[in-house]
């Protein structure tokens, strides 16, 4: 039987090339894996460039649903806003019921944000979190002490190809995105929660699979905001299970 394809949706500031060692595990498990890079880490300064992050994802997912591809959606912090928007009516059984093939059989949130429908980013953090730097007129934005934030449980080695790699974002991502799907009320879904994650602490994490109409399966490890880094075979585990691997 065919695996299903892989998408893996990165947070902000992060492109595909970030979760290597988590693409690298499952590509050797024999999934088709696609780790996107999102319109809005290409250096624009579109303020509603998060459309583009919409419409870029459901493109990809579209394409392999109608070659009758089951699909896996995995997310990762600020990819569970976008991954989530892009699939409306995307769901297999949906799809099934339409007459069509293919179609997303589970969502998986790596402490990803499951919002509740015209939310915002910083609606869920109530404000702009103190270790995002704004500039050019608040426009835009990257993060600070990446280190004690995303990847407090990697090497000093990896913290600094990491920060390197980290790209600018417009601020209109995180501040004019409403969360307009909320996926996770109406596809199969999982969510790892990361015990010592200081970007989206574990307390905000269980607000989330705790919220009205939510009904994660719940799989939780030790780590940073970063279990792709600091926990990467257990991370593709969990892919693999939201899969149906049973393993």
């Amino acid at each position: 039987m065919k695996k299903p394809a892989i998408i893996l949706v990165p947070g902000s500031w992060h492109t595909g090339v970030d979760y290597f060692s988590l693409t690298t595990r499952l590509q050797q498990a024999g999934y088709d894996v696609h780790a996107l890079d999102m319109p809005s880490t290409s250096g624009s300064t579109s303020q509603d460039i998060w459309k583009d992050d919409v419409a870029y994802i459901r493109s990809i997912i579209v394409r392999l649903c109608d070659a009758a591809q089951e699909v896996v959606v995995v997310m990762h912090s600020r990819g569970g806003q976008v991954g989530g928007d892009a699939v409306e009516n995307l769901g297999k059984s949906q799809r099934t019921e339409e007459g069509k093939s293919g179609g997303v059989i589970r969502m998986l949130y790596i402490c990803a944000f499951a919002l509740a429908e015209g939310v915002t980013l910083f609606d869920a953090t109530k404000d702009p979190p103190s270790w995002i730097h704004f500039y050019d007129e608040r426009s835009m934005m990257m993060p600070m002490t990446v280190g004690k934030m995303f990847y407090s449980d990697c090497s000093a080695d990896l913290v600094e190809k990491q920060a390197e790699r980290l790209r600018p974002v417009p601020t209109g991502t995180m501040s004019d995105h409403k969360v307009e799907y909320a996926a996770w009320k109406h596809l199969p879904s999982t969510y790892l929660i990361c015990e010592q994650d200081n970007a989206l602490p574990m307390a905000a994490q269980e607000a989330m699979i705790s919220q009205p109409g939510a009904h994660f399966d719940v799989e939780r490890c030790a780590a940073s905001h970063s279990p792709f880094h600091s926990m990467p075979d257990f991370t593709a585990q969990v892919v693999r299970r939201a899969a149906g691997e049973q393993i």
